[in-house]
C-alpha cells in the first residue's frame, strides 16, 4: 500500500501570479519519454509552473469564481481529442487548476485539446449537491465549446488527480443520479485516475490522516450508513462507468482495490495499472519526471483516442 500522503494547504496568491508562457518542449515522442527533472514536488512547486497557452478562460456558473474552465488548443489542423482534467485538493480547496497546468500543456503539445475545470469545494460553498453539480456543468462545457472549436467529441477522456479522480469516473458511469447532471454531456472513451479513490466510501476514516481533517462525510452530507445512495453514485461496481479503457496510477495514496479493478474489468473495460513511487503524489503531474515517464506513453494513447 502506498503510504498516506498529507497534503499541504497551497498559499492563496500562488495561482493569481501565475504568467502565460508561449514556449514548451517539442512534442514527446511516441516512445519513452526522457527523464531530465530528479525533483520531488510537493503541491506549492507544482503550481509554479506558467499556465501557459489558453484559448479561452470562462465561468460555466455565476455562484462561485470557482465555476470555472480553461481550454487549451494544439496548434495544427483539428478535430481534436479532448481530454478533460479535475484537480485534486482533498475535496477542501488544497488544490487548483494551476496543479495540473503542466500536465495540459504536455497534452497539448501533443495534439489534445484540454479542459481543466475549477468547481466548489469544502469552505468555497461546495459539498453534496453543490460539488457535484459543478463537476456535471464543468463536463458539459464540452458540447457548448464545440460549436466553436475543432473537438472530437467521439474520443473523450476524463482524467483526474487525487481527489479529482471522483467526478472523473462518476460523470463516466451509467447513472448519474444528479439533476445536474443530466444536462447534455458528451460520451466518455476512456478514464484516468491519477492516484485518487476510485470509490468514496473505504476512504472514510483514512481520509483524516490523508487531509488533515475528515473531509468525505461532509462532502457527502454523511456517512454511508447515512446516505447510502450517495456513495452508490460514486461506486464503480455499483454505478458502472461505461468507458472502454482505465489508466490507474498508483501513488502515495492507498492502492486502489483489487476487487475494484478485478470487477471493472469483468465489466469488459480495459484496465491498466502503473505502480509510479509510492513517496510522491505531485511528480506524476510533472513531464520530465521518473514518475511522468513510467505513464507518458499510456496517458498520451488514451487521450488521444487510439
Amino acid at each position: 500500500m502506498g503510504r498516506l500522503f498529507p497534503l499541504a494547504v497551497l498559499p492563496a496568491a500562488v495561482a493569481a501570479t501565475l504568467a502565460l508562457a508561449q514556449a514548451g518542449p517539442p512534442p514527446a515522442p511516441p516512445g519513452a519519454i526522457a527523464v531530465t527533472d530528479t525533483r520531488n514536488y510537493d503541491p506549492e512547486a507544482v503550481n509554479s509552473f506558467p499556465i501557459g497557452r489558453l484559448a479561452r478562460k470562462m465561468l460555466f456558473a455565476t455562484d462561485s469564481p470557482r465555476q470555472r474552465g480553461e481550454l487549451r488548443m494544439p496548434s495544427g489542423p483539428g478535430p481534436y481529442p479532448l481530454a478533460v482534467i479535475w484537480h485534486g485538493g482533498c475535496w477542501s480547496g488544497m488544490g487548483s487548476t494551476a496543479n495540473v497546468a503542466e500536465l495540459a500543456r504536455f497534452l497539448q503539445r501533443n495534439g489534445v485539446a484540454v479542459l481543466t475545470l475549477s468547481y466548489r469545494e469544502l469552505g468555497s460553498g461546495g459539498g453534496w449537491p453543490n460539488t457535484f453539480s459543478d463537476w456535471a456543468q464543468g463536463l458539459a462545457l464540452a458540447d457548448y465549446l464545440h460549436g466553436g472549436y475543432e473537438l472530437d467529441l467521439d474520443r473523450v477522456t476524463l482524467i483526474g488527480h487525487s481527489a479529482g479522480v471522483t467526478p472523473a469516473m462518476w460523470l463516466a458511469a451509467r447513472d448519474k443520479g444528479d439533476p445536474a447532471a443530466g444536462t447534455r454531456l458528451p460520451k466518455v472513451r476512456a478514464v484516468v485516475a491519477l492516484d485518487g479513490p476510485l470509490a468514496l466510501a473505504p476512504l472514510v476514516g483514512p481520509d483524516a490522516a490523508i487531509c488533515g481533517q475528515p473531509v468525505i462525510a461532509p462532502l457527502m452530507g454523511g456517512t454511508p450508513a447515512e446516505v447510502p445512495e450517495r456513495y452508490a453514485l460514486v461506486d464503480p461496481l455499483v454505478n458502472t462507468p461505461r468507458i472502454k479503457r482505465l489508466l490507474v496510477v498508483d501513488g502515495a495514496l492507498p492502492d486502489p482495490d483489487p476487487a475494484i479493478i478485478a470487477g471493472l474489468r469483468a465489466q469488459g473495460i480495459e484496465v491498466e495499472v502503473i505502480r509510479v513511487d509510492q513517496d510522491q503524489h505531485f511528480n506524476m503531474l510533472v513531464p520530465g519526471t521518473k514518475d511522468f515517464a513510467a505513464i507518458a506513453p499510456a496517458l498520451l494513447d488514451i487521450a488521444r483516442g487510439r
